[in-house]
């Protein structure tokens, strides 16, 4: 009987052992992975027949709020750059969950609009 419950105490403390060290390395690997997502925005002027992009960038996940602060930035600095007034609060950044994503919709607007001769302006916020 005595024999029982000692193996019983060590596989108890030993599954103890494992299993919150187990949980410490799980919980750090969670936090150091960072989820990111592609962001690039966009402006175009049809009066003057250009567009202002900026080329697609990781950053990390966030929320829209965030996606628009970017978008916000980055009419600032068009209008500030190019003597625009372009409104600081519209959805000029477009957010993507893949670079692959990101840059197919970029070359995509990229090559329509060359289609419809607007000079691409490029313009870099981050």
């Amino acid at each position: 009987m005595k024999k029982i419950f000692s193996r019983c105490r060590k596989f108890l403390l030993f599954s103890i052992i494992f299993f919150g060290s187990l949980s410490l390395i799980l919980s750090h690997a969670a936090r150091s992975e960072t989820v990111e997502q592609s962001i690039w925005c966009s402006i175009n002027d049809p009066a003057s027949e250009r567009i202002f992009v900026s080329s697609p960038v990781r950053r990390p996940l966030t929320s829209n709020m965030a996606v628009m602060d970017y978008g916000s930035r980055f009419a600032r600095t068009v209008n500030s750059r190019f003597g625009l007034h372009v409104v600081l609060v519209g959805n000029h950044c477009h957010a993507f969950p893949s670079s692959y994503r990101a840059t197919t919709a970029y070359t995509a607007l990229i090559s329509r609009m060359a289609d419809q001769n607007f000079k691409i302006v490029s313009v870099s916020i981050f």
